[in-house]
């Protein structure tokens, strides 16, 4: 093709304006509020919806919350907040001139400019919501991150010693304790993070090697996602730990097993 053959810019233009207005809708709810229906989507196929409000000041595009609302269907949103994610999500909100407000991401817009801005809306909504593709490694360094954050909210920092090599056990370099948790009844409660199979093994080891020595000591797993491990490795571990918990989502069961294990 030539530049010849191009298409002048006015028409090029004008085409471009005509299907770009007819891939995005402006509907009323029966609520009364306006939304706009534009081709971006989630990965599974839902649409972005985008509401439109206006005050006194211009017009208010929003999610009304819809985004984290659709990642909930899959993740603990509640840990969108704390851990690797939360700076990574307000990078995001700054950069793109968002307000993050009880869950929802807006953008202020003018009437001239109101294509503009919902086009940044909905690429700031990509972007958080690809937040969930995370690589491994950040998600390993989240779960650590998370789990230590939920020890330190229930007991307090003073009653949790991280990455902690059990005094008089030969080659206790090698066997360190993710978390060891005091006591009241002087028996230091070990707990181990399990992100995936390799660790599950390095924990079962682990706690063979303290049983081998004698050493005095309760003990709990908690797992990223223990549907992720392989049985075997479960019942291995399973039968050389005192108690387990299934994922960092089993708050309560957790919370419970915990304040047990510092009792």
């Amino acid at each position: 093709m030539t530049e010849e053959d191009l298409e002048p810019p006015a028409r090029l233009t004008a085409s471009l304006s005509a299907s770009a207005a007819r891939s995005v809708r402006c509907s009323r709810r029966p609520d009364g509020v306006l939304m706009l229906d534009t081709p971006l989507r989630f990965p599974d196929g839902d649409r972005f919806p985008l509401y439109v409000d206006q005050d006194a000041q211009g017009v208010v595009l929003s999610d009304r919350g819809h985004t984290l609302m659709h990642i909930s269907y899959e993740h603990d949103v509640d840990r969108w907040f704390d851990g690797p994610r939360a700076p990574l999500r307000e990078q995001i909100v700054r950069d793109y001139g968002l307000v993050e407000q009880d869950g929802a991401f807006m953008i202020r817009a003018s009437l001239d400019r109101i294509g503009e801005s919902a086009l940044l809306l909905a690429q700031a909504l990509t972007k958080i919501h690809d937040l969930t593709f995370l690589s491994r490694p950040r998600a390993v360094s989240s779960f650590y991150e998370d789990l230590t954050g939920f020890l330190e909210g229930v007991l307090g920092d003073s009653r949790v010693l991280k990455d902690h090599v059990v005094p008089g056990v030969p080659a206790a370099e090698n066997y360190r304790v993710d978390y060891c948790i005091s006591s009241a009844r002087e028996v230091p409660g070990f707990l181990f993070g399990v992100p995936g199979q390799a660790k599950a093994r390095l924990a079962t080891i682990s706690l063979q090697h303290f049983r081998h020595y004698q050493v005095r000591f309760g003990s709990l797993i908690v797992y990223r996602d223990m549907s992720e491990i392989p049985r075997l490795d479960v019942a291995r571990l399973t039968d050389v730990a005192d108690s387990a918990v299934s994922s960092l989502s089993s708050e309560a069961d957790l919370r419970r097993k915990v304040l047990s294990l510092a009792a």
